[in-house]
């Protein structure tokens, strides 16, 4: 009987070498009697031998175990993790000690620390293991606890995984916020990871479009339609899509436009209706919002408006519409310089032409002229057939000699422009020259509103205006006329000369005439030359100028051509 006994010990003392995970034996006193081949990570990092003491951290453990009877807790090997349980055989008075290399769980363990989403880990048994910090809020709200059962809203989804073996998915409301939860199962360690994805934000903004009076669309990466608000219903309509369908390439093109505030904005024709898209990439929800403005009055009204502009002077059309200018019958006295131009010869002109023929030529000459008088800043009065009226210092205005300035500017400059109109008035067989005569004066004016309650005119009034047009009258062909007034502020900027004295209908006394050469050159001050004479014209504007030294090489051809 002995013998057999000995034989049984002998056979159980085998067993531990075939486990695959550690196994150690213990006296009560904490003397290693035995460890199997598992275990020699563990022995070899403690440095020890068989009748050795282990350190005191593990001794402590197993002094608790013969206490208890039982004892679990983890330890640390070097890199790895070890969750052992030991336990105390009163018949041989010694501890058995049993491990599980919990390494890579322990690592799995971390992972949902970091993340700023709740993450959460559930036995196959339903029972909570785990929970990072994410997750609080969720737990508290369902009253949940590490190592009890889930919650009834849990276990039925937990269960769904354990059983279909496969990652679920479902919508999760806890208190006032709603999560997309995945149930992920981990049968490596049998357990069930639950990711959270706090989705409340998103069904909130779901429900903002139905209210909203206007158009609202969400639009997927790829450019389909995944939502629409009810005032949509004429936009899809038109369209001829539904859900999940792809929008009109027009707008996808937008989706894919690089862009720095993550928005699009484009006007957009549906149907009869002109609409003002603003698209949005709303990254946090990966897809688009369209929201959509009815523009179909407002465009409406900018057409008829912008019709109306072409009755008015750029200046005057703004100050009404900005409310600067008042529409009623209203004047005022100003120091204004008034400019005439009138076509010499143009009556003998227009009965050698065609109707057709006729309108563009007065068309190309009135609108290239009008385009110099805005650039430089003048009020377009009126047209009288071939003659312009422009007026500078109302209603806006840089000073009396600035204004003056740049209407005697503008002049030279309209001067200059002859010379390309005077080809193209050639290339309709026209032999008659095309010299226009100019007159300006700077004067104390009357401006403003005329005409009656039904019907105004903004104009201006008074002897400046009509000694104006007499030096226009005076004035050669092609040469710029200008009053004694107009001399004496532009006299430093501008280069005129002597003309003569005229006598005028409501002057006591004659007037001085004058006139205009050039732009006198200051290259120290000026950004502009601008000068003319027989055979000889320099335009320049140095903040225009590109290639200063192939300017420079003609400039020295031309100063070579000079002197031979």
């Amino acid at each position: 009987m002995i013998e057999k006994n000995e034989q049984l010990i002998k056979v159980l003392e085998k067993f531990p070498d075939q486990n695959p995970n550690p196994v150690l034996r213990f006296s009560n006193k904490g003397v290693l009697q035995y460890y199997n081949n598992p275990s020699e990570t563990i022995i070899n990092a403690w440095n020890i031998k068989i009748n050795d003491k282990p350190n005191k951290d593990f001794l402590d453990n197993l002094i608790k175990t013969v206490e208890d009877h039982e004892n679990s807790f983890e330890i640390n090997v070097e890199e790895e993790t070890f969750f052992l349980k030991a336990f105390y055989i009163e018949e041989l008075d010694s501890i058995n000690v049993y491990g599980t290399n919990i390494t890579a769980q322990k690592a799995l363990d971390k992972f949902p620390d970091q993340n700023p989403n709740p993450v959460m880990r559930v036995s196959s048994d339903g029972m909570l293991n785990y929970y990072n910090t994410a997750s609080s809020e969720i737990v508290d709200s369902l009253n949940l606890k590490v190592g009890e059962m889930i919650s009834d809203d849990l276990i039925e989804l937990v269960g769904k995984t354990v059983l279909t073996k496969s990652i679920s998915q479902d919508e999760l409301t806890v208190g006032t916020k709603t999560y997309m939860a995945n149930f992920v199962p981990v049968p490596e360690f049998d357990f069930i990871i639950i990711y959270a994805t706090d989705i409340t934000a998103k069904k909130v903004i779901n429900k903002f479009p139905d209210k909203n009076p206007n158009p609202v669309m969400r639009i997927s990466n790829d450019g389909k339609l995944n939502y629409f608000n009810t005032a949509s219903n004429y936009i899809i309509q038109n369209w001829g899509i539904g859900l999940n369908e792809a929008i009109p390439k027009e707008i996808i093109q937008n989706l894919i436009k690089p862009n720095s505030n993550n928005t699009h904005n484009m006007e957009f024709e549906v149907g009869d209706k002109t609409y003002y898209f603003n698209l949005v990439k709303i990254d946090e929800f990966d897809f688009f919002l369209l929201y959509c403005t009815d523009i179909t009055d407002t465009k409406d009204k900018e057409r008829i408006l912008s019709k109306l502009s072409k009755y008015f002077s750029p200046q005057v059309y703004s100050s009404i519409f900005t409310g600067e200018l008042d529409v009623n019958i209203n004047t005022n006295r100003k120091n204004l310089t008034v400019f005439f131009s009138d076509i010499k010869g143009f009556t003998t002109i227009t009965e050698k032409l065609e109707p057709e023929i006729l309108t563009e030529l007065i068309t190309y000459y009135l609108t290239e002229m009008t385009n110099i008088a805005i650039e430089y800043g003048g009020t377009v009065d009126k047209y009288i057939g071939d003659a312009i009226m422009i007026f500078f210092g109302d209603p806006k205005t840089e000073g009396i000699k600035k204004d003056a300035v740049s209407c005697v500017a503008m002049a030279l400059k309209m001067r200059r422009k002859l010379k390309v109109i005077r080809k193209s008035w050639e290339s309709f067989g026209l032999t008659e020259a095309l010299d226009v005569r100019m007159g300006i004066h700077t004067d104390v004016c009357t401006v403003g509103n005329f005409g009656s309650q039904d019907r105004l005119d903004y104009t201006v009034l008074g002897n400046g205006v009509n000694l104006a047009s007499r030096l226009e009258t005076l004035a050669n062909p092609n040469e710029i006329l200008i009053s004694e007034n107009t001399y004496n502020v532009i006299k430093n900027d501008i280069r005129c000369t002597y003309f003569d004295e005229i006598k005028v209908k409501g002057k006591s006394h004659p007037i001085k005439t004058f006139q205009v050469l050039n732009l006198i050159l200051d290259t120290s001050e000026r950004q502009t030359i601008d000068f003319e004479t027989d055979g000889f014209s320099l335009i320049m504007d140095k903040e225009k100028i590109k290639n200063k030294e192939k300017i420079i090489d003609y400039l020295k051809k031309g100063l070579n051509h000079l002197k031979h």
